[in-house]
């Protein structure tokens, strides 16, 4: 029973301080307050006539872009962290007034939404982050997955859940990795890790095959 006890999610951890939630891309900046729209005026002129998407910024790090609406004029600026695939997405009015402030990471969200009034005050704020039903972060539970995946297979999307097994409900991260077609014509594999422990619950295969981590 010691044993068992003793046995916390540390154990399953290669690092117990892999998410850095002060890292620049969970906070908003001042300069990020506002968005300079005569600055940027040629691409929020072509936007509102042809629609779509424009880069702003592209190296080793980031990706930066901005779309704006051509029914309202709001513009959204998206920064793209290359190297771990979250992304906070900046809301703005037409003259460049912030609106609201979100991070992601793939289809689940990681920390809080923040709404603002127009003179920048805060109107609304969710919390997503949960750290008392997962505070093994999202980097952990990937790390912990790397570790037992098959070494062909590449992590491809990962969301949090809720499982329910032997009468008990667990907060998971649910890990997904793509089987290449040699191996597993079109497989995908799926990992619950319990995100108070650590531990792999269940390892399980499905013939869905997740997208690629996309904003």
């Amino acid at each position: 029973m010691v044993l068992v006890g003793c046995n916390t999610y540390k154990s399953y951890l290669i690092n117990d301080d892999l998410c850095n939630f002060d890292d620049p891309i969970f906070i908003l900046k001042e300069e990020e307050r506002s968005f300079d729209v005569v600055k940027y005026k040629y691409f929020i002129d072509s936007l509102l006539i042809w629609g779509g998407r424009r880069v702003l910024e592209n190296n080793e790090k980031q990706n930066i872009l901005i779309n704006v609406s051509r029914r309202s004029g709001a513009i959204t600026k998206t920064i793209i962290d290359k190297g771990n695939g979250i992304f906070k997405r900046i809301s703005y009015d037409s003259i460049g007034r912030i609106r609201s402030f979100t991070n992601k990471y793939s289809s689940d969200y990681l920390q809080d939404i923040i709404d603002y009034y127009p003179d920048g005050s805060v109107k609304r704020f969710k919390d997503y982050r949960k750290a008392d039903k997962y505070p093994i972060c999202y980097k952990e539970a990937l790390a912990i997955v790397a570790r037992k995946k098959r070494r062909k297979d590449s992590i491809t999307r990962l969301h949090k859940a809720i499982y329910k097994r032997g009468g008990k409900k667990y907060f998971v991260w649910d890990v997904h990795t793509k089987v290449p077609k040699r191996f597993g014509k079109g497989q995908s594999r799926y990992y619950k890790v319990d995100a108070q422990t650590g531990k792999i619950l269940l390892i399980g295969i499905t013939r869905v095959v997740p997208a690629e981590f996309v904003d």
